[in-house]
């Protein structure tokens, strides 16, 4: 798979280039921290990051300090880094390690130096999952760790943690990837697979992954199993062979049977729902700001008031958030096209 052969390996390599600076400077300040949190959407770098933190301490040329944040990658425990074969660098999934036992059996270990490295690093994924009673045991070995032991916790849900335990890291968030990097990130893959892939790919392919690295890595290696190498036949692959402008045009002037037919065919057609929802919520918002006088340019002219645009919005922000649960992907977009002709039926 793309995102795991093209993962990065250094911080020169760290696709998100905020992060890479954030990490810059801490890592070059007179003092390292003894506990960091990575927090961000899914996809985003952040286990990669982690594991490029533990190759930057424990590289042997660093022994004493942090002198250079690009060691050499030959450095055989870098490779067990690297590997997930370390003694010192300990990966826990919180998901699946999430009891009081599992965080004392991690606070037994800690007294033990580490075998090869200067420091043992312990990588919490997910930690959001541990419960309560975890949290608390993990609190006094968080808060003064032994000299040679750095914790790295990295979560998607921050509101989850406890304030006690965010407090005690030094936190680096993790946005959603922009497409600038993104793309450079497609570009580093299309290079290492020696492939011809042209520009207007990469930036398709970076507009539809939601700001996931991890995505967009997984979209690149679909268009290049199924050779779509244009756009709408990528389009297609990726569940996108639709129109906002021709669905919106429908819900505004034709007739519930016409538009559910639209959605049926979309459907028959393997599209995203949800990146058609986004799609229809962004279009619905520019309509919003053009109805409330901000100059903004639309490829067409729709008959909504600013009543219905805003009613349609509700409704879609609601069937986004439905979808998570729904058994047919086309049903809760099919519901909001039913009470939104409701809506302008009763000319509320």
């Amino acid at each position: 798979m793309y995102y795991l052969t093209y993962r990065s390996q250094s911080l020169k390599e760290l696709d998100h280039s905020h992060v890479r600076k954030q990490l810059e400077k801490i890592l070059t300040s007179e003092t390292i921290p003894h506990a960091f949190l990575f927090t961000g959407p899914k996809g985003t770098g952040k286990t990669s990051a982690a594991r490029i933190v533990a190759k930057i301490l424990n590289a042997k040329e660093n022994l004493t300090s942090v002198q250079t944040l690009e060691p050499k990658l030959k450095d055989e425990t870098l490779i067990a880094i690297a590997k997930g074969t370390s003694p010192d660098v300990i990966e826990i999934d919180a998901a699946s390690h999430r009891k009081i036992d599992d965080v004392r059996q991690l606070i037994s270990e800690l007294k033990f130096a580490p075998l090869i490295s200067k420091y043992k690093i312990y990588i919490i994924d997910e930690v959001h999952m541990l419960t309560k009673e975890a949290f608390n045991a993990l609190l006094k070995s968080l808060e003064e760790p032994p000299s040679t032991t750095i914790f790295i916790l990295a979560t998607t849900e921050l509101d989850d943690l406890p304030k006690t335990i965010t407090s005690r890291c030094v936190v680096v968030h993790f946005g959603h990837a922009d497409k600038r990097d993104l793309i450079a990130m497609l570009k580093r893959i299309v290079k290492g697979e020696k492939l011809s892939c042209p520009e207007e790919i990469l930036s398709c392919i970076a507009d539809c992954a939601d700001g996931s690295f991890r995505d967009a890595a997984k979209m690149l290696e679909m268009a290049v199993m199924q050779q779509a190498f244009s756009v709408e036949k990528l389009q297609e692959v990726l569940g996108r062979g639709w129109s906002t402008d021709e669905l919106l045009g429908i819900l505004d002037t034709g007739t519930l049977k016409e538009t559910l037919t639209w959605i049926e065919d979309a459907a028959a057609k393997n599209a995203n729902f949800r990146l058609l929802i986004e799609s229809l919520l962004s279009l619905l918002h520019t309509i919003l700001i053009q109805k409330n006088g901000i100059d903004v340019e639309l490829t067409k002219t729709y008959n909504f008031s600013i009543k219905d645009v805003a009613v349609l919005i509700g409704l879609l922000q609601r069937a986004y958030q439905e979808m998570k649960y729904s058994p047919i992907q086309s049903l809760p977009l099919e519901l909001v096209v039913i009470e939104f002709t409701d809506h302008k039926a009763k000319g509320v």
